[in-house]
């Protein structure tokens, strides 16, 4: 149930570094346009700003060096920060402003000339520093000569003259580059904000993605086994991952919620991918391994959903069990939407319809039809019917397992998805176990969730979960990647067929 499972997203330093590692080409594109366009923009819309600096220092003769440590110049010091406070008064200013308009014929305002000084001192030295900064360099540098001339002046009475004195230690001079703007510095701040304001937004889409990607996330979400998983299956000239039931959301069937699906090239063959056969290969050892009682063990496989690939995935193990010489049956319970006929490309008159209406007598000689895969029949699901659930539940249905399974090795029964029909979950009592289908990039977590609770409800043996689809670029897909080490023994490793039966049946079976 989901109370057994890990519902809460947990934030790790291997999630963090995986939102970098998928998101890198972003991330440096996100770098170069945010430094180039704040560098572009300073260049282009900030004005330079020119600053002249000056020193003064304040002398106090009644302190003495023989005072020693922080008594000697305290005084001085004292009265350099009073000094600086007056530089920036209305009064001082007002005489350098009138001074200046008088030197240069203009009319500067005392808020513009206010706005271009500033003061600073250091903490206990009997020193202030004035700077003027404007975007003239040469007004900034003019003002600054008034305040060296004006300042020993205007800043001393003439009882303080007495045994006070400020005396200019470093002159103004004319700016030749601007302190600001740091068109650089500015850049790579501006890279760094981008950076961080990308990465957060995609730091909080794969938080919030409720997506399964993976092996991991498929674990992360259910203590059922994974008893598969198929790698993203390319046909030649096929580059997206997308299918062609993807391609289009704008398409007739997308509008109409069908789902476009393509079949050619779906079956294990000698040109299918290295990768894939042995990913049906490790589905076939583990579903080998599922307790069965004495007979030929039924299982029934379904989805969440439609889209997830059941049809394929099941009409692919099916074959990899009849290459290992097994009697195989498969049977296209899906009496909705049937794929098994389209996806072996034959045409039975006869169907599990027509076997569950009573229409047909031994079913086995007159409803199953052979495959090209040696050992592999499969009983197509017939005419659709207008009572799917009725009829697999009904007691026909247990006759024919039965029957079957005197007769084959293994069954595989592809059932409709059990969140969109109750067909599924009314053979509980005669499949063996249940096999679910995830496909990556495509099913949800809450799915997941409500198919195993609908599943546990009825008290369905579950095998595990078949993780289909699964990508192989950026690490996404790790368990089968070793396996391109050794795509040079594929031509021993790949699964013969299809070929006509009378050709197979010359060949020995392969061994798991």
């Amino acid at each position: 149930m989901k109370s057994e499972q890990v519902k809460n997203n947990e934030i790790t330093i291997g999630f963090l570094w995986a939102v970098v590692k998928r998101r890198l080409l972003w991330l440096i594109l996100a770098l170069v346009v945010g430094a180039g366009a704040v560098f572009a923009y300073t260049k282009v819309m900030v004005d330079p700003i020119y600053s002249s600096r000056a020193e003064f220092r304040v002398d106090n003769i009644y302190e003495s060096p023989s005072m020693g440590g922080n008594t000697y110049q305290s005084g001085a010091a004292l009265l350099a920060e009073s000094y600086a406070t007056e530089i920036t008064g209305n009064v001082f200013l007002g005489e350098v402003l009138r001074e200046y308009n008088l030197r240069h014929g203009e009319e500067m305002k005392l808020g513009t000339l206010s706005g271009m000084v500033s003061v600073s001192t250091e903490e206990e030295l009997p020193f202030f520093h004035v700077t003027v900064s404007s975007a003239d360099r040469q007004a900034a540098f003019d003002v600054l000569q008034i305040i060296e001339e004006k300042a020993p002046v205007l800043l001393l009475n003439e009882s303080t003259k007495l045994y006070i004195s400020i005396k200019l230690v470093d002159f103004g001079h004319l700016a030749t580059s601007p302190d600001s703007p740091n068109a650089v510095l500015n850049a790579v701040v501006g890279g760094a904000i981008a950076v961080v304001v990308a990465y957060v937004s995609f730091f909080l889409v794969a938080f919030l993605d409720k997506t399964i990607y993976n092996e991991e996330g498929l674990k992360a979400i259910t203590s059922l086994p994974i008893v598969g998983q198929i790698p993203q299956w390319l046909k030649r000239g096929e580059l997206s991952k997308k299918r062609v039931r993807d391609a289009n959301i704008d398409s007739p069937e997308k509008r109409t919620g069908s789902i476009q699906r393509d079949y050619e090239e779906r079956l294990l063959s000698d040109k299918t991918p290295f990768s894939v056969v042995e990913s049906f290969k490790a589905l076939r050892t583990n579903l080998t391994y599922v307790p069965h009682e004495d007979g030929a063990p039924v299982f029934g496989v379904t989805s969440g959903y439609a889209g997830a690939g059941k049809s394929v995935v099941i009409a692919n193990a099916a074959i990899s069990f009849a290459q290992l010489g097994k009697r195989v049956l498969l049977i296209d319970g899906d009496m909705r939407c049937p794929a098994q006929h389209k996806i072996f490309g034959v045409d039975s008159a006869n169907g599990l319809s027509e076997v569950l209406a009573g229409i047909v007598e031994n079913p086995l000689n007159n409803a199953v039809c052979n495959t090209v895969y040696d050992g592999l029949d499969l009983m197509t699901c017939g005419h659709i019917p207008p009572n799917p659930s009725e009829l697999l539940a009904s007691e026909r249905m247990k006759s024919l397992l039965d029957l079957c399974r005197e007769q084959y090795d293994y069954i595989f029964i592809d059932l409709p998805p059990i969140l969109e029909t109750a067909d599924a979950g009314v053979l509980t009592q005669h499949v063996t176990a249940y096999v679910l289908v995830a496909r990556a990039g495509y099913s949800k977590i809450d799915t997941v969730y409500e198919v195993i609770d609908v599943m546990q409800s009825m008290h369905a043996n579950l095998a595990g979960f078949v993780l289909n689809d699964v990508s192989v670029r950026g690490g996404n897909y790790g368990y089968y990647s070793h396996y391109s080490k050794y795509q040079r023994y594929s031509r021993y490793a790949r699964i013969e067929g299809p070929r006509p039966v009378e050709a197979q049946a010359e060949l020995p079976a392969e061994e798991g």
